[in-house]
């Protein structure tokens, strides 16, 4: 379902980034990742192919997730590239945030294993997706 799709994963946390490299592998999903706020733009410009969605961390040091989609929205060969907005379950007082913003979802972290193929198929479907239940 999922062969040949690309991510750019943003995410800080080795232990997070850990479990979402581990659940993109099972889904068959190829990645790169960035583990800083710094230079994300460029990263994802680099990626050949271009990535079919990015799971951006709202919590980055070197980088506001907001400022960080807005970069995304403005650039040509990026803005209708699917932007998912990850956080602990902590940050769920956001999701009207990240909905305003112009993220494609929210998910809570950790990724819900079970669930995140479905919820991921639904986003890359132009549904939006706001799951907070880890």
């Amino acid at each position: 379902m999922f062969e040949g799709r690309w991510a750019l994963v943003v995410e800080d946390d080795a232990h997070s980034l850990m479990a979402i490299s581990a659940l993109l592998k099972e889904l068959g999903i190829l990645y790169k990742r960035n583990t800083t706020g710094s230079d994300v733009v460029e990263k994802a410009l680099s990626m050949r192919p271009k990535p079919d969605f990015i799971l951006l961390d709202l919590n980055l040091p070197h980088g506001d997730a907001f400022q960080i989609l807005r970069a995304f929205k403005a650039h040509p060969l990026l803005a209708r590239v699917p932007v998912i907005a990850i956080a602990d379950e902590r940050y769920h007082d956001l999701i009207s945030k990240t909905r305003a913003a112009g993220f494609a979802g929210f998910i809570a972290k950790p990724l819900p294993r079970r669930m995140f193929g479905e919820l991921l198929q639904r986003i890359l479907g132009g549904e939006q997706v706001w799951q907070v239940l880890a």
